[in-house]
């Protein structure tokens, strides 16, 4: 096919004459001598001691990235962009998308080391047009390379994110950068994805096992009725074998849940409910967005509210009971952060992510009484001292940032390995929507998805800003994300990005927010007398069904067996279409997941039965529980009007099925 002149014109023009031989070497097929060529002029940029990509667990923060000025970041990212074509088209897709976040690492130091005050959600730019063609060349490159596994949601969040991140001043003095880069045509198809979208996990296979990895879906069915229902907004943990559901709501109008109940997963004969939560709505607000976190060495689920009397379930006796903590204070450092008494205003908090690690309860973020923005306090419990002691953040986001840690934010997620050394903090949303309805300071039209990834050193003491490298999820917020030590990987499904559109073309509606069911791992530590034979990265979990997209759900492990189970969460009823009226729906559905990994309980799946039935129709959703996936239709006289998961949830829809479509069966 013949491009026109000025395509070809503009990409001349758009060029750096430092990177001429290595472009000459690329185009007649001599990828290995190009790449060679990139990295020389990079090392005479950097000098021959620097180490590129910067090592991973070093973070991402680079005095030297900071010290270069524009003219050196854009010949090093065109380097970088011209070693990550070599490497793809060496086959090697996985160091590509390494070169190709190297060049966002850039432009972050620059930003990091001029304009350090300024939040995330700021935008800012070099004022240089050659900086903004080589960003939105690296960041484009990396959504075709998203787009080609199957990653729809960070594909099409690379291409609009960057076509709004670039300033229009830059467009209009480089028409090139939205004529021959950006393409926006090439993003409004993108924006019509689901993620992951049904066009491609239909036919979806593992085609770079670096990146990708294969997995399925099913649905669990607990043989007795009853039982927590639909939930949003809950509490949940697994210990020795049972699944605990606590709190909550069905909806938005409530009703509001105090209550808690348990499975035995092995069993699966129905749901016992335990006593309530005892202590009183008026003492601690509803019971929505905590956290219950089991503590092996004590046998009992901490429940931290803000109050500094913090609340357990004993998981011997399943009784409640509780223990009045005392807050230490570190001065000057307190001080400075605005922490005085108590940090908690109200003695409330919600929506923060917690974990305990060594008998220690680390708390970070939330929201509480008097910000809905979400804050970057961090907290830690010594549960053997029941003393607190904040170890970084502010109760209320400063004027200025502080790049030393994450920023303001509610429902971000968390973890920790099982060497115990570090806290992991990923994505999460800073309201800024959410603060324009109180006034506070930071609002805006809609909130921000953090696409960040952090760790705690705890002997250190300190932050370090991690790379996200390999097959990532996009930024999210209310994602479910849980640990699993059998598999030793870190394992995120779903959420949702209030600042994402999505362009539902089939019922004529834009959505200025996406929903995700998209599956992704993350590679933990090896044991500590293991050498790491390789990079740790992010691998996509290609499934042919999925749960519905929804955010709120939870991911949970047992650590007995090793399995991984999905519970609740809701939904937009406009975004994904059901029977029922309302805005919003939850669901009260379990899943388990298995993954093709050692100790990823994969045996037991037909994958082949279950690529042949994906194949036999197009996705479709149950019409009782709304799950997506390849279910069977209706086989009466609604000549397939709804579609069911399983045979019982045939049953328990038919009535309704019956009424709605008219339906019988046929004879």
């Amino acid at each position: 096919m013949e491009m026109p002149r000025d395509f070809f014109g503009d990409l001349e023009r758009l060029s750096l004459s430092s990177t001429k031989i290595g472009d000459t070497l690329f185009r007649i097929g001599n990828h290995a001598s190009a790449k060679e060529e990139y990295l020389r002029i990079a090392r005479s940029i950097l000098g021959p001691s620097f180490q590129v990509p910067i090592e991973e667990h070093g973070g991402v923060i680079s005095s030297k990235y900071g010290s270069l000025i524009d003219s050196e970041i854009a010949d090093l990212m065109a380097c970088y962009i011209g070693i990550a074509q070599c490497d793809e088209e060496l086959g090697k897709q996985q160091e590509a998308l390494l070169w190709l976040e190297e060049v966002y690492i850039l432009y972050l130091n620059a930003r990091l080391a001029r304009e350090p005050e300024i939040y995330d959600w700021t935008l800012w730019f070099p004022d240089s047009t050659s900086v903004s063609v080589q960003f939105a060349k690296a960041r484009v490159k990396a959504a075709d390379l998203f787009l080609s596994l199957g990653n729809t949601g960070t594909a099409v969040h690379r291409r609009w994110a960057t076509q709004e991140f670039i300033p229009e001043s830059h467009k209009e003095r480089e028409r090139g950068i939205t004529r021959s880069i950006l393409k926006p045509g090439a993003t409004s198809v993108l924006l019509q994805f689901r993620h992951p979208d049904p066009k491609f996990t239909r036919t979806a296979q593992v085609v770079n096992p670096s990146l990708q990895v294969l997995g399925s879906w099913k649905k669990m069915k607990v043989k007795k009725t009853g039982g927590p229902g639909r939930r949003m907004t809950f509490s949940s943990f697994i210990w020795d074998g049972n699944l605990y559901i606590a709190g909550g709501r069905p909806d938005s109008l409530g009703p509001f849940h105090r209550d808690i109940y348990a499975l035995d997963l092995n069993k699966l004969d129905g749901w016992k409910s335990l006593p309530p939560y005892p202590q009183p709505m008026s003492r601690t607000s509803a019971f929505l967005g905590w956290n219950i976190i089991p503590c092996p060495e004590h046998k009992k689920a901490y429940l931290f509210t803000g109050r500094q009397e913090v609340d357990y379930f004993d998981l011997t006796t399943k009784t409640w009971g509780s223990i009045m903590t005392k807050f230490v204070r570190d001065e000057p450092a307190d001080t400075k952060a605005g922490v005085k008494t108590w940090p908690y205003p109200g003695s409330q908090l919600t929506d923060s992510t917690q974990q305990i690690i060594n008998e220690k309860l680390y708390v970070f973020g939330g929201t509480h009484k008097i910000t809905n923005i979400g804050c970057n306090l961090f907290m830690v419990l010594d549960l053997k001292t029941q003393e607190w002691r904040r170890l970084s953040g502010y109760p209320m986001p400063p004027k200025d940032s502080d790049a030393t840690c994450p920023g303001p934010r509610k429902t971000p997620n968390s973890w920790h390995d099982h060497l115990s050394k570090k806290f992991y903090l990923i994505f999460g949303e800073c309201d800024r929507s959410g603060a324009s309805l109180q006034n506070e300071m930071h609002g805006g039209e809609c909130g921000h998805p953090y696409d960040d990834f952090w760790s705690w050193d705890i002997v250190a003491g300190k932050w370090i800003r991690e790379r996200m490298v390999g097959n990532v999820p996009c930024p999210r917020s209310e994602a479910a994300c849980v640990y699993n030590p059998v598999l030793n990987k870190t394992i995120v499904w779903g959420g949702y990005n209030p600042d994402l559109p999505t362009d539902y073309v089939e019922n004529r509606l834009k959505f200025s927010f996406s929903y995700y069911a998209d599956t992704f791992i993350y590679d933990g530590p090896p044991p500590a007398d293991e050498v790491p034979t390789q990079r740790r990265g992010w691998k996509q979990v290609l499934t042919k069904g999925f749960p519905t997209y929804r955010a709120q759900s939870h991911l949970l492990v047992d650590p007995q067996s090793g399995k991984t189970y999905l519970f609740g969460g809701f939904t937009n009823n406009d975004y994904v279409p059901e029977r029922k009226t309302g805005i919003t729906r939850s669901f009260g559905d379990l899943w388990e997941l298995r993954i093709d990994l050692p100790g990823g309980h994969f045996e037991g799946v037909d994958v082949e039965d279950e690529a042949r039935t994906a194949q036999l129709g197009p996705w479709q959703r149950c019409f009782t529980c709304g799950s997506a996936g390849p279910w069977r239709k209706c086989g009466g006289a609604c000549r397939g009007r709804a579609f069911f998961c399983d045979p019982d949830c045939q049953k328990d829809g038919w009535k309704e099925h019956k009424t709605t479509h008219k339906c019988r069966k046929l004879d």
